[in-house]
């Protein structure tokens, strides 16, 4: 993927989420957050349904994937989300496609473990359906998470 196009994804995700984070708690409203006793990471993983020829990933074939792979090597919970996206591929052309979004949040401690897992992940990706990335976006600062 092209460094820039990535810098600007990055810039306009914390302008985001900046945006959610910096917005003021109303006066009077008690606000409590449940005391956690991890702090997690969130990893977003960036799939597309593009395969060279024209073709995409079919829905069974991605349904197969996440939970002959996928599911396996997390097991404590994912979430998938369904984009639609836009990079410029290694022949400079743009390429739009159908996306898919795959959220994980592990504890910090658990950080090698799970890395080898997305990484698993990712690489059976591009092997299976002849992708050049799986784009990874890792929130590295603590994330507080309740249940």
């Amino acid at each position: 993927m092209n460094h820039r196009y990535l810098a600007a994804l990055f810039s306009t995700l914390l302008l985001l989420t900046g945006s959610v984070y910096a917005s003021p708690i109303p006066q009077g409203d008690a606000v409590q957050i449940a005391p956690s006793a991890d702090k997690y990471i969130r990893t977003e993983l960036y799939f597309g349904q593009k395969k060279p020829g024209g073709r995409t990933v079919s829905d069974a074939e991605w349904q197969a994937f996440v939970d002959g792979f996928v599911t396996p090597r997390f097991p404590d919970g994912l979430t998938i989300l369904e984009a639609d996206g836009k990079w410029r591929a290694k022949d400079g052309d743009i390429v739009h496609e159908r996306s898919k979004v795959i959220i994980l949040l592990y504890p910090r401690k658990m950080r090698k473990v799970m890395n080898t897992r997305i990484e698993e992940v990712r690489t059976e990706y591009k092997r299976l359906f002849k992708q050049e990335a799986v784009m990874r976006i890792d929130i590295t600062r603590s994330v507080d998470v309740s249940f």
